[in-house]
C-alpha cells in the first residue's frame, strides 16, 4: 500500500526541496562581465543592480578611468571606468556596455562601467587555475569548459584599495 501524505505535508516538502535547489544554484553563479579584453565573474551579493549607463556628469581633476557621478533613482553614484582602473585600456562606449551597482554594504555609492554582461555562470563548473599574478581585487582565476579564463572580482579588496579610493590627480 502507497503511504497517505495530507495535502499540507506534500506542499512543504515541496516548498523544502525547491528552497534548497534554489539555494544551491544560485549560491555557485557568478554574474559574468567583459572587462576590456578579459572575463570575470562577480558575486551577486556584491552588486544590487546592473543597468544601462545614464549620462555622466564629468569631474575635473581626476583620473582618467573615473568617468563622473551620475544621478541614479535621486542619488548620485561615482562612476568608474573598471577596463580603465585595471589598466586596459578606457571603455568603449557601446549600447552593451552596463552599470554595475556596488551593494549598498559597502557604503560606497559606487558603479562600476564595465564593457558588458554576460549573463550568469556557475563557478562549480569551471577549474581552478594555480597562476597567481593577478590584480591584488582578484581572488581567483577559474578556467571553463571551453577554455576561456575567468578572473574573480573581489569587491571588498576593490573598494578599499587606495588606488580606488585616490580619483583625484
Amino acid at each position: 500500500m502507497s503511504k497517505r501524505v495530507s495535502l499540507k505535508q506534500f506542499q512543504q516538502d515541496l516548498s523544502d526541496r525547491l528552497q534548497i535547489a534554489t539555494t544551491q544554484s544560485t549560491a555557485n553563479s557568478r554574474l559574468a562581465i567583459r572587462v576590456g579584453t578579459q572575463n570575470w565573474l562577480v558575486d551577486l551579493a556584491d552588486i544590487s543592480e546592473v543597468i544601462s549607463p545614464s549620462p555622466f556628469a564629468e569631474v575635473p581633476l581626476t583620473q582618467v578611468w573615473f568617468s563622473g557621478v551620475t544621478n541614479i533613482r535621486g542619488k548620485l553614484f561615482s562612476v568608474i571606468d573598471l577596463p580603465g582602473f585595471a589598466g586596459l585600456g578606457t571603455i568603449q562606449r557601446t549600447p552593451d556596455n552596463r552599470l554595475m551597482i556596488v551593494h549598498p554594504r559597502f557604503a560606497t555609492n559606487a558603479a562600476l562601467l564595465v564593457d558588458q554582461a554576460l549573463g550568469l555562470r556557475n563557478i562549480d563548473k569551471m577549474q581552478l587555475e594555480t597562476d597567481n599574478d593577478h590584480a591584488t581585487w582578484c581572488t581567483s582565476i577559474h578556467r571553463d569548459e571551453d577554455g576561456h579564463i575567468w578572473h574573480n572580482l573581489n569587491m571588498t579588496a576593490l573598494v578599499t584599495n587606495p588606488e580606488f579610493l585616490a580619483v583625484g590627480i
